[in-house]
């Protein structure tokens, strides 16, 4: 059975009567109106095999599809509204498998709902053309989703959740491409081999992604002022990485099982990246650069970079058991900077991801703090421009400050400096043995400071300049 409804040139027509239209299996409904105010209302209820399509073009249109199948595949609904369209709406509700929506507004204040509930689900949703106050929900339930959702304009956000079950092998996929100022993005994925792609271009826009099971993976990237970014993992084999060109931003990872892995890309001033990761074989690095261009020690770019802070903690605080062989590296270049990084476990290693130290600061007034609780773990502290003193013109490299404190036997650390008014201080606590210390220091009015407690230990302290202070205390036999 097939109905299908043409209402076009009449205005009184759409006053008097609406489309509503109830269909059994294996129903087709197609719907097209044409004017201002249309209202259509699909109903399709079986066994499988129904297929809906709207077609609306004016203003304040509104269309709502219901479909029941539960058998034998395919369940699809297609909404159009576009032309000149303003202050649209669509709502679909699906049930049954292989369930597919495709709904494209264009115009202003659009809306778009969709629940899918099955297996095979895929909804993609289309909200363009300069739109204004645009609003997407997507829910789905089952195995095999893919939701897509594309809009442009202003005060546009999304919601995209999705759940995995149903006797499925893979997971949900979502991408959202969005575009437009105080842009809110929210996507919330349960099962296995999940994978979430955001990209935002605007002010003020919020992305925070949820995903937990098996496998997941999350990919942001933003470019606006004062946009946040928060990604929650938990799992096995979870990645995120996350660009961002926004001065002012938060970016919150958090990762929780095994073998997670998190890049952190920042090109702006005055941001915050705080990592938290829990589990084994996590590797966390993080670059802070205004410069838009990758610097080492040595690169002479200009300073353009202020007031950031990156913090990275791996492993659970009083348990040297919860993680071990994590790297974590930080890069910052400019000036007021923190970098912190905290290693609970053993054989972790501050450093790597092809960056060499752990925590690399080109600038003056910079921190580093750095801690290792376990054994075998290894860290190392650079500070400074390396004596390219054109890297910051007159600034040179000065004032920064380098904290390390390792808890465990034999553990290495490295700590350089290369400026005026720096301090590095290195506490080696007691019960430990056969740990390393090296300090050197290029400049004025540098000051280390290295205490070991334990045997067998080795201090090691290089400085070159005038008014110097180095002190050396060592607890223990062998030292």
């Amino acid at each position: 059975m097939k109905k299908t409804l043409f209402v076009g040139a009449s205005a009184l027509a759409f006053a008097l009567s609406a489309p509503a239209m109830a269909q059994s299996n294996p129903n087709t409904s197609d719907v097209e109106q044409t004017g201002v105010g249309e209202t259509a209302v699909v109903d399709q209820s079986g066994s499988g095999f129904n297929s809906s399509d709207i077609d609306q073009d004016g203003e304040g249109n509104f269309a709502d599809v219901t479909q029941v199948s539960t058998g034998a595949d395919l369940n699809s609904s297609t909404v159009l509204q576009t032309g000149s369209a303003d202050d649209n709406d669509a709502i679909v509700d699906q049930t049954g498998e292989g369930n597919d929506n495709t709904i494209e507004q264009r115009g202003d204040e659009s809306l778009t709902d969709v629940e899918q509930n099955g297996a095979g689900n895929t909804s993609t949703v289309l909200q363009t053309a300069f739109t204004n106050g645009d609003e997407t929900r997507v829910d789905q339930s089952g195995s095999q989703n893919t939701s897509d959702v594309t809009q442009s304009g202003i005060a546009a956000f999304t919601t995209v959740t999705q759940s995995n079950d149903l006797d499925g092998t893979q997971g949900n996929d979502s991408s959202v491409d969005q575009v437009g100022l105080g842009a809110l993005t929210t996507v919330d994925q349960t099962g296995q081999a999940n994978i979430s792609s955001v990209s935002q271009t605007g002010a003020l826009a919020v992305i925070d992604i949820d995903q937990n099971g098996e496998g997941n993976d999350s990919t942001v990237d933003q470019l606006g002022a004062a946009a946040a970014v928060t990604v929650d993992q938990n799992g096995l084999t979870n990645l995120s990485v996350v660009t961002q060109t926004a001065a002012g931003s938060i970016i919150d990872v958090a990762q929780d099982g095994t073998s997670n892995d998190s890049l952190v890309t920042e090109i702006a001033d005055r941001s915050d990246v705080g990592i938290a990761q829990t589990g084994s074989s996590n590797e966390a690095t993080v670059s802070q650069n205004a410069a838009r261009t990758p610097f080492f020690f040595g690169t002479s770019l200009p300073v353009l970079n202020e007031n950031q802070s990156v913090s990275i903690t791996q492993g659970t605080a009083g348990d040297v058991g919860s993680a071990s062989g994590n790297q974590a590296s930080v890069a910052q270049y400019g000036r007021n900077q923190n970098a912190t990084i905290t290693q609970i476990g053993s054989n972790n290693t501050s450093g790597t991801r092809a960056g060499g130290a752990g925590i690399v600061q080109v600038g003056e007034s910079q921190t580093a703090t750095l801690a290792q609780n376990g054994s075998d773990n290894s860290s190392s502290i650079m500070q400074g421009t390396n004596g390219n003193y054109l890297l910051l013109t007159s600034a040179a490299s000065s004032g920064n400050t380098a904290s390390v404190t390792q808890n465990g036997d034999r553990g290495q650390s490295t700590v350089s400096q290369n400026g005026d008014g720096n301090m590095a201080t290195l506490l080696q606590l007691a019960g430990s043995e056969d740990n390393i210390s090296s300090i050197i220091q290029a400049g004025d009015n540098n000051t280390a400071n290295v205490t070991q407690g334990g045997s067998d230990n080795y201090s090691g302290v290089q400085q070159n300049g005038n008014n110097l202070s180095a002190t050396v205390t060592q607890n223990g036999v062998g030292g």
